[in-house]
Formats: structure tokens, sequence, C-alpha cells
């Protein structure tokens, strides 16, 4: 049987290892239950839904007969622009709160993309910051700073 290196499982690969790392590196933390979650339940779920996500990709590369698929050249731009911006988030969040944080990853997000609309992209930030806020500073009552804070 000859493999083919396609897009599929290249992704599959990928989500497989990355599912079974963040498996491995969390396991000792507490599951938990539904009514009451400890600090391994949602890394676990996520692991486990990537883990799924990945087999069904891999599956689908064997599956899948069609006409040989080239894989193309990484896309460099978004790949530093994205990885920047959820640094840049992780630093910036503490200090300068999520309004501003958050602003920051989803302008630096469509910044990967050519096709860049400052107003679009202010109303998405906007909707988006404002829909973060609601969820987890009002409605979860998370001790976030959505401003920020020198001092």
């Amino acid at each position: 049987m000859r493999i083919r290196l396609t897009t599929d499982l290249l992704t599959g690969l990928l989500f497989l290892a990355i599912a079974a790392f963040a498996l491995a590196y969390g396991w000792n933390y507490p599951f938990g239950s539904p009514a009451r979650i400890g600090p391994g339940y949602f890394p676990k779920l996520v692991s486990c839904g990537l883990l799924l996500l990945g087999a069904i990709l891999v599956a689908r590369s064997f599956v899948l007969s069609g006409d040989d698929e080239t894989i193309g050249e990484i896309a460099w731009r978004p790949l530093v622009v994205v990885l920047l911006g959820t640094l840049a988030f992780g630093l910036l969040v503490e200090r300068f709160g999520f309004v501003i944080s958050g602003f920051v990853v989803i302008f630096a997000a469509r910044l990967a993309d050519r096709d860049f609309r400052l107003l679009e992209v202010t109303a998405l930030a906007a909707v988006m910051v404002a829909f973060v806020a609601a969820l987890f500073w009002l409605g979860l009552s998370l001790p976030l700073r959505p401003f920020p804070h020198f001092g």
C-alpha cells in the first residue's frame, strides 16, 4: 500500500501529536465532574476532540482517492502574524486588559489575510470583545481586567 502525502494526512498527524502532548501534559490535573469541573476537565475534553478530528482526517486521507494533491508552500505571513498576535495577547492581557488585548489579537488575525479592511475589522473586534466581556467578565464574574491597569 502506498501512502500519499496529502494535507489531510499531515493535518491529521499534527492534530494527533498536539492532542497526545496535551493529554500527557495535563494527565495529572484533576478531572472533576460535569457539575464541578476540575482544572483538567476542559483540556482533556478538547484534547479528546482533537484526537477524534485527527483520526478522522488521517482515515479520510487513506479512504478518499482522487487526484494527487500537491502540498503547497507554507504561507509564512499568516503563520507569523497569528502567532505574534497570540503572543502579544498573552503578554498584554494582564497589564492592558482584555479589551485592548482582544483588539490586538483580532487585528493580528485579520492582518494575516491580504484582504484587510479597517472598518470591517474594527467592527468585528468591537463585537467579539463585547461578547467576551459579557461572557467572561459579566456572566462568569472572572477577575479579568477589561481596561489598562498601571501601577
